[in-house]
């Protein structure tokens, strides 16, 4: 009977901690939040060499893998007269340290 009850007990402590909220899937996309001062930086170096579109950054989730993939959600507009306005996802790729330089891996846009 006590072995049962401290079954019983383990259970509903595992229960507990994991019922705090966390929807986060382990190798997933952290919550978006709001950009830090090196995740803007980061950010600016990556669409530095775009001229047609202005991205502004609203918010970033991030994702470790073999270095750290950046999911920027941005307001978007075409830089020609009259330019379209858009959302758009761009995911930046960091690599560790010596691996390579930080870069694009995709921009995906939607309509307003």
């Amino acid at each position: 009977m006590k072995r049962i009850i401290a079954v019983l007990s383990l259970s509903f402590a595992l229960l507990a901690a994991c019922g705090r909220g966390d929807t986060r899937v382990v190798g997933g996309y952290t919550d978006e939040r709001r950009l830090t001062d090196e995740e803007r930086q980061l950010f600016d170096a990556a669409v530095a060499t775009i001229d047609d579109v202005e991205y502004k950054p609203m918010s970033v989730a991030t994702q470790v893998v073999a270095g750290t993939n950046y999911r920027f959600i941005c307001k978007a507009r075409e830089t020609k007269k009259r330019g379209k306005r858009f959302d758009a996802v761009i995911v930046v790729y960091k690599p560790r340290p010596g691996q390579g330089e930080p870069h694009i891996t995709s921009i995906e846009r939607s309509t307003r």
